[in-house]
Formats: C-alpha cells, sequence, structure tokens
C-alpha cells in the first residue's frame, strides 16, 4: 500500500506540474521495482487528479454549465472548443492505443520523451502570450483548439506532458496565459475521463478471463484506493501552484527539472 500512496503522490504532482506523470510513473515503477501495475492502475490515479480538476474548477464549471443552458454565446463557444479539442485527441489515443500502451514498458522512450518536454517548456520563455486577461474572450478559435487537441492526442506518449505540452502550445499560438492554463484542464476532463471509462471497461471485461492480458489488467483493491486518494490530495495542491506559475510566465523554470530526469533516467534506468 506504502508504494501505491508513493505513486499517487507522484501521479498528482506530476499530472499537473508540466513534468509527464505518465513518465514518472514509468520512471518511479522501475526504481521502486514494482511488478507492472497494469494500466488500470495508471488510468485510475489519473481519475483521482480528474477529481482535483473538479474540485478546483468548480466555480468555472458551474458558471459554464449554467450558461450552456442560459445559450450564453460565450460559453456555448467555450465549450464548443473543448469538443472540438477532444476529437483529435480521442483518434489519437484511441488509433494508436496498443502502440502507445507498450511504450510504458520501454522507460529509455520515456526519458527521451522527457527531454522533448523540456524543450517545449523552455520555448515558452520566448513566447509572447499576453498575461492579462483583455484578450481573454478571442483567445482561442476553432484551428487553435484543434491544435491544441492534436498536441492533447500526442501527449498520450508518456514522458510528453499533456499540461505542458497544451500550455505550451496555445503560448506559442498567443493564448492568454490564464486562459491557457484553465483551458488545458478543463480540455482534460473528457480526455482523462474518456480513457478511464474505456480502461475501466477493458478491466469489467477481463473479470474471471486467464488470458495473460487480462492477468496483467490490475485489481481494484485497497491499495488502488489509497493511490487515488493520494493522488487527488497532491494533485489539488500541485494544480493551484503551477496556475500562479503559468500567469507569472515562468513556466519554463521546469525545463531544467524535466531535462534532468530524462538524462539521469538514461543513465541509471535499464
Amino acid at each position: 500500500m506504502l508504494k501505491s500512496i508513493i505513486l499517487g503522490i507522484v501521479q498528482g504532482l506530476a499530472e499537473f506540474l508540466p513534468i509527464s506523470s505518465s513518465g514518472h510513473l514509468v520512471l518511479a515503477e522501475r526504481l521502486l521495482a514494482l511488478n507492472q501495475p497494469g494500466m488500470l492502475f495508471d488510468v485510475m490515479l489519473h481519475f483521482g487528479t480528474l477529481v482535483a480538476v473538479f474540485v478546483i474548477f468548480r466555480k468555472r464549471l458551474l458558471n459554464l454549465i449554467l450558461g450552456i443552458c442560459r445559450r450564453n454565446p460565450e460559453d456555448l463557444h467555450y465549450a464548443g472548443y473543448i469538443i472540438l479539442a477532444s476529437i483529435p485527441t480521442a483518434i489519437i489515443g484511441i488509433g494508436f492505443k496498443d502502440r502507445i500502451e507498450s511504450l510504458f514498458e520501454n522507460p529509455q522512450v520515456v526519458c527521451v520523451m522527457l527531454l522533448v518536454t523540456g524543450v517545449l517548456l523552455f520555448c515558452t520563455k520566448f513566447s509572447k502570450a499576453p498575461g492579462s486577461e483583455e484578450s481573454k474572450a478571442s483567445s482561442m478559435n476553432w484551428k487553435r483548439a484543434l491544435v491544441v487537441g492534436t498536441v492533447q492526442g500526442i501527449a498520450c506518449i508518456p514522458g510528453i506532458s499533456r499540461s505542458g505540452s497544451t500550455i505550451s502550445s496555445m503560448l506559442f499560438l498567443g493564448v492568454n496565459r490564464k486562459y491557457a492554463g484553465e483551458f488545458s484542464f478543463l480540455m482534460s476532463i473528457p480526455a482523462v475521463g474518456g480513457a478511464a471509462l474505456l480502461e475501466l471497461k477493458d478491466w469489467l471485461s477481463c473479470r474471471g478471463a486467464q488470458s495473460a492480458e487480462c492477468m496483467n489488467s490490475g485489481n481494484m483493491d485497497l491499495a488502488l484506493l489509497a493511490g487515488i486518494v493520494a493522488a487527488f490530495i497532491s494533485g489539488v495542491m500541485a494544480l493551484k501552484w503551477l496556475l500562479s506559475f503559468v500567469q507569472k510566465g515562468k513556466l519554463h523554470y521546469f525545463a531544467w527539472y524535466v531535462w534532468a530526469a530524462g538524462i539521469l533516467g538514461l543513465i541509471f534506468i535499464r
């Protein structure tokens, strides 16, 4: 159970900090000499951090829902952009599911992808994204939503930070920094929630099956629950911290850590 809690904390911190939660889970599992806990474990930890998004953005989500019900144009556009961004994410995530899952067993690939994430983060230092809310209403359009959704789909690769890559791409496109941070996490709701539901469906279909794939699918037990709770608590803390960094234009600070993690991983993890 202690190892599950540690992995939950790693997931919560790394999911919102732009350092790749999936990549850190792969490396942490290898460093802790854990048997591969299965995709159910990884995805359910993502579910724990997803709940953290609902908690932090509860007021924004409520206002968005009310605005949609009242047919407020701004809220309808916002919801439309989230749906539009989810399309390329779903196509990539579902279409390349098996190939992406195989990368979770290759820590060297994860480390290389961490180096790529570091480059993206460092380059935000030179972005010209506005920090004020003056251009907030016009920050997103359908083209940008498709680009960001595609980036989010690519971020299914372990080692590519979902939050780091999507926020970085929006900053490169000139999106307001506050808007970029908020939109990145709200657009994660259908992506992460959908992945969790699909994995849960696969796990339920494996109940009682004896195939090798099902034997490695993971189990819903007390240790997993403890990991989910740990991911939620650490996720709330990390999300508040990251939003502050994004609004101050200091996202590039995390590049140094990601580069260090990637290089050390390539040296010491086999």
